[in-house]
């Protein structure tokens, strides 16, 4: 036998399923296979017709319901009947018909009428119409609801609204609210067979009604399985465990309606059969195995020989020790799989080795990723606070204009709100826009030249006009420094130094700004007392949304990404920016360095004399009446004669006989012409006219395409009074258009 030829595996084990399990196996599965398909299939054909049928017993019942409301509201909207006619019509109705329970009455603008199981006239203080009858009234149509609660009575109610029309308005709502234990036996009478339960669905998938236990099931979910399924696909079948904890198979339907109808039967008929010939399989099989046994008792000695061999050296590999050398077994797959197992251990060496070092790299790149995800958690929460903050701060303000005991002092107060906290909300947009433009390179720079030391003078002094160094000493020590850049930009950058010196520094502090001219750069140096940076924070100060200490008091406001602004387009100018601190409490210091350039000629230097402000006669373009009537209002009280329009054919025809001298115009306009289009078509008829866009589009394109459309200033929503002063000037006479030659 040692000489002995060896056979493969497949050898030895196809004799043992040849003569023992294959045949019987085959057969017995495929025969389960088939008959159990063949039951299935028709227990789901079966269910499916029946919650058919079920869903066609609901949809007539609601049709019923329409139509006979839909007559009353009818007779009602004729004049047949008055008020108090309507009411008692309403109470015979109520009991004539078994499915309903009740019929609600409200007027157009939510206020209750009557009740029909109240007197007419009694007080209804607790009914208010749900919103979710709004649509009878804008939209002139029959409404099914979902179950509610109902406001005047505490319980699951569920109705059909019908809208009462007269003279071609909306007058009235009827609503019949429908007798929910009438649907129960609804689905009862439907020839469930025993055991079945039927159940009905709003679109919400609550229960409306239910075969059994209708009361207690109202308002409440089906099983979570059943649930997922049908929101899953609109029709089907499946086995689950119903509310009681029953194995049942389950069909359901979409109604006309948009609710759901479901039909469960009880599995176990089915399964206990199923299980009987499988029991019986199992016995047959049981003896099959016993007989293959007993032959492979004799064949598996020579393969259990073999894989002990193999089994040592698995061992081996598996604790990651060098395979030694092995005797050949008897069985040839054997011999394969040790010389494999004997290569796979050296490429596991070196699997290892990788992993190892694919591990390090991704600890680190999961804790980068925490980091970032913690910094993007702390920005939602910052920026939901600079946010309520202002808002608050307005909605007060607005509570102040809007009463009746308000004095002079207290609106002087509250429009001094109102602008400071707009301003502050446009400088929180304009940064998150900015920065990501900035991120991504898709900012454009305005150069010219211009003297950084008037720059910071002119920002500190508007920052301080608006309070923002309340309680704080500010220094300027300002010697003049040209600089090749954008005038908006490095004047961005100047005020987003001086806000977070400002926020950072408490009252009493101070605040020194510096301009100085140092070899070939422009100095600009913002410093202070304030609460100073951590050496471990000090590297990160730059990066976005970046906090150095989360945990402070948030009053001082702030949301991470002004200095990631200050560095970005600093480097944009050819410039660089450096911060420099002692530790917590000894202040900080930011440095921004920008390339001189050559001062300009004197006579570039000079400005016109700023021109006394005059009236005009503007035309006001903008399709949000709030907004429209604000700023209108906002332009007579500086002294222009002001007409509006909400679209750009009223826009026209105005201009064609009104002659203003200044149009202000939004861009998103309706009736098929924006602001771009209505400007091409004003400057094509009155060439000289003054034209300021007036929007809430703020990127570098949406500034190329005004100009290309013929705009002379951009201005982005919120515009403040100076600013918008500032666009209407100067303007030119307007020149009356030039008739078109015909060609």
């Amino acid at each position: 036998m040692e000489n002995a030829k060896p056979h493969s595996i497949r050898w030895h084990l196809f004799q043992v399923l040849l003569t023992a399990i294959v045949p019987v196996g085959l057969l017995a599965a495929a025969l389960f296979y088939l008959q159990s398909q063949a039951q299935e299939r028709e227990r789901e054909r079966s269910q499916v017709e029946s919650v058919r049928l079920l869903a066609a017993a609901v949809d007539n019942a609601l049709d019923s319901t329409e139509q006979r409301l839909g007559i009353f509201a009818g007779l009602w909207a004729s004049g047949q009947l008055d008020d108090k006619g309507m009411h008692a019509r309403a109470v015979e109705a109520v009991a004539a018909n078994p499915d309903w329970s009740n019929i609600v009455a409200f007027r157009a603008d939510g206020t209750p009428l009557f009740r029909a199981d109240a007197p007419f006239g009694s007080p209804l203080t607790r009914m208010t119409l749900f919103d979710i009858w709004r649509p009878v009234v804008t939209e002139r149509r029959t409404l099914v609801s979902d179950v509610f609660t109902s406001r005047a009575t505490g319980r699951k109610v569920l109705g059909i609204g019908v809208p009462v029309i007269r003279g071609g308005e909306v007058t009235h709502v009827l609503i019949a609210d429908l007798h929910l234990p009438w649907f129960d036996e609804l689905v009862s009478r439907q020839g469930l067979e025993a055991g079945g339960v039927a159940g009905i669905f709003d679109r919400n998938w609550k229960f409306v009604a239910r075969s059994t236990e209708g009361d207690a099931r109202r308002g409440g979910d089906p099983s979570p399985e059943l649930l997922a399924d049908i929101k899953r696909k609109p029709e089907g079948v499946g086995k689950y465990l119903n509310l009681n904890g029953t194995a049942v198979v389950t069909a359901w339907t979409p109604t006309r309606h948009g609710w759901w109808v479901a039909y469960a039967t009880p599995s176990a008929p089915v399964d206990t059969v199923f299980w009987t010939y499988l029991l019986l399989f199992g016995a047959v099989w049981l003896a099959t195995i016993a007989a293959g046994i007993a032959f492979a008792m004799a064949k598996g000695r020579r393969i259990a020989s073999a894989l002990v061999s193999l089994e040592s050296r698995a061992d081996q590999l598996a604790h990651g020790r060098p395979l030694d050398g092995f005797a050949a077994s008897r069985v040839r797959e054997i011999d394969h799989a040790l010389g494999a197992l004997a290569k796979a251990s050296e490429t596991l060496r070196l699997a290892t080795q990788q992993r190892d070092a694919s591990l390090a790299t991704a600890r680190e790149a999961r804790a980068a990723a925490e980091a970032a995800n913690r910094a993007k958690d702390q920005f939602l929460a910052m920026l939901g606070h600079e946010l309520r903050n202002p808002l608050a701060a307005i909605t007060n303000a607005a509570v102040i204009v809007k009463s009746p005991l308000r004095s002079d002092e207290q609106v002087d107060f509250a429009g001094g709100v109102i602008e400071r906290q707009s301003q502050h909300l446009k400088r929180l947009i304009d940064d998150l826009l900015d920065v990501g433009r900035v991120m991504t390179g898709k900012i454009l720079l305005e150069h010219g030249q211009l003297d950084l030391a008037a720059s910071a003078r002119y920002v500190a002094g508007s920052l301080e006009t608006a309070g923002r160094f309340a309680q704080r000493h500010l220094e300027i020590d300002a010697a003049t420094a040209w600089v090749d850049g954008d005038q908006t930009r490095i004047e961005q950058i100047i005020s987003n130094l001086l806000i977070n010196a400002a926020a950072n520094t408490p009252p009493g502090g101070r605040i020194q700004l510096r301009v100085a001219r140092e070899g070939d750069d422009a100095l600009l140096e913002v410093s202070d007392t304030g609460r100073g940076i951590a050496p471990e924070s000090l590297a990160r100060v730059f990066e976005l949304f970046f906090q150095a200490d989360p945990t402070v008091d948030r009053g001082s406001g702030g949301l991470g990404i002004g200095l990631t602004l200050v560095q970005r387009l600093a480097e944009l100018h050819g410039g660089s920016v450096h911060a420099r601190s002692d530790g917590k409490g000894k202040g900080a210091t930011f440095t921004v360095r920008i390339p001189l350039a050559q001062p300009p000629a004197l006579a570039q230097r000079v400005t016109a004399s700023a021109r006394a402000p005059q009236p005009h006669d503007i035309l006001l373009v903008e399709d949000n009446t709030d907004e429209r009537q604000s700023l209108k209002v906002a332009l007579q009280l500086q002294g222009h004669r002001v007409l509006d329009a909400a679209d750009g054919a009223a826009a026209l025809e105005l201009v064609r006989h009104w002659r203003p001298t200044v149009a202000i115009l939004d861009i998103g306009l309706p009736g098929g012409m924006d602001g771009y289009q209505l400007a091409r078509a004003l400057r094509e008829q009155f060439s000289a006219l003054h034209l300021v866009a007036l929007t809430g589009y703020g990127t570098e394109e949406d500034q190329r395409r005004a100009r290309e459309a013929g705009f002379d200033r951009h201005l982005t929503k919120p515009a403040g009074a100076e600013e918008l002063a500032r666009a209407i000037q100067p303007v030119r006479r307007l020149a009356p258009a030039t008739p078109q030659r015909a060609a």
